[in-house]
């Protein structure tokens, strides 16, 4: 097995804790795999991967998550973006070619939804700090859909396919996303779907991906802000830990397990917590369906969305 391999499934098993696991079933073949890893240099790297891992030493956390179903928030019509408060999250001891400048600022100029989109679209696009990060031959990567979209759903980064087509979701966890999409009865196209980041944050490999770091997360906040500024949902669906520690700021001991279904507020806006799609594909049970459905019921209540009796019903067990 090798070393990339080995240091994939490490992210991947830290990511299940993120969000909450506290065990993980394996098989008899994949344990007579790992213990056939006789290479202590592989063993000591990840020793030290697992050790490099460190977070930001902060106060913690004081974002309120109520845990009734409706949120209570007072809608602002600002369209400036200036530098967003520092905000606490896991940081990954990365190495990076190139400091990362301090957040930009700028103002939307007036216009419709289309020309302020566009405006946007194009600075993102031709952002030189998001252009220098991008893999040769690979693109930048904004937010898409409706932009009269009631619901906005929100991940973290791009991932290797997504930096391919230069569209947020549209791997194997986007076409999971859309299937939901659809299951709420709407279309991809009904909905608006963006990340924090605007480039798929880069690794020393090309196994796997690799959560944003504080650095990245603060400088695309503004042109993440910035496009919900002129969507003007009436929800944020944040997908995942990842997309919550970077909209809310990192606090210990928050557990996806134990916040995801509940409310609070990002940039004045109503924002409903839930798994990232990439969990169901590695839990693909009713169970874990449910409860990510179970989330979506509520923002389809929220945003007065009609609900059939057999939505009502999806991936009941028994």
């Amino acid at each position: 097995m090798s070393q990339e391999i080995v240091a994939q499934l490490v992210r991947e098993l830290k990511l299940l804790k993120i969000e909450g696991e506290k065990d993980v079933y394996i098989g008899d073949d994949t344990l007579g795999t790992l213990e056939g890893l006789s290479s202590k240099k592989e063993s000591a790297a990840l020793v030290q991967e697992s050790a490099c891992e460190k977070k930001i030493a902060s106060p913690e956390a004081k974002t309120h998550i109520s845990k009734t179903s409706t949120p209570v928030v007072t809608k602002s019509s600002a369209v400036i973006v200036k530098d967003p408060v520092q905000e606490n999250i896991i940081v990954y001891d990365v190495p990076q070619l190139v400091q990362i400048p301090p957040p930009p600022q700028f103002e939307i100029p007036d216009g419709t939804k289309e020309e302020r989109y566009n405006w946007l679209k194009n600075r993102i696009l031709n952002c030189p700090v998001c252009k220098e990060h991008v893999r040769p031959g690979k693109k930048v990567v904004c937010g898409v859909g409706s932009l009269n979209a009631k619901i906005f759903f929100c991940g973290e980064a791009p991932g290797g396919d997504e930096e391919i087509i230069g569209e947020p979701f549209v791997g194997k966890a986007g076409q999971l996303l859309t299937k939901i999409i659809n299951a709420m009865g709407l279309q991809r196209s009904d909905v608006y779907i963006g990340n924090i980041m605007n480039w798929r944050p880069e690794m020393e490999t090309d196994v796997g991906n690799r959560p944003p770091t504080q650095q990245e997360m603060n400088f695309c906040l503004p042109y993440l802000k910035a496009q919900i500024a002129i969507v003007q949902p009436q929800v944020i669906v944040a997908l995942g830990a990842t997309a919550v520690h970077g909209l809310l700021g990192h606090d210990p001991k928050r557990r996806m397990a134990d916040v995801r279904g509940q409310w609070t507020t990002f940039a004045n806006t109503p924002l409903m917590i839930t798994f990232h799609p990439s969990y169901l594909l590695r839990n693909n049970t009713n169970k874990a369906k449910r409860v990510v459905w179970e989330d979506m019921l509520k923002v389809m209540e929220f945003t007065k969305m009609p609900i059939s009796e057999k939505q009502q019903n999806f991936f009941l067990e028994g």
